[in-house]
């Protein structure tokens, strides 16, 4: 139970931080859920690292965060770029 307790926040902000980045894609919708917490995810992660091997202070933690929200935007686009292409794909066929 108390891994449960402990992913509920993890889910959460990541939800969140896919949540901003679908405010700045024209595709992105708020209602999917997939697409906002694995962009929320890969952009925690790979904005995390990022900031961290940067060394940035701790009172910048602001630029942290957007660091994060920008790798965000750009793997919630990816990701739709990739749905795209494989519906194409299975379309043709």
């Amino acid at each position: 139970m108390q891994v449960l307790y402990a992913l509920i926040p993890l889910l959460g902000g990541w939800l969140v931080y896919g949540l901003i980045a679908s405010l700045f894609l024209k595709r992105a919708s708020s209602r999917d859920y997939l697409l906002l917490i694995s962009s929320g995810l890969i952009g925690g992660l790979i904005g995390g690292s990022i900031g961290e091997g940067m060394d940035i202070p701790q009172n910048l933690w602001w630029m942290r965060e957007l660091l994060k929200i920008g790798v965000t935007i750009v793997a919630m686009y990816t990701i739709q770029i990739i749905r795209l292409q494989v519906y194409n794909f299975k379309n043709k066929t």
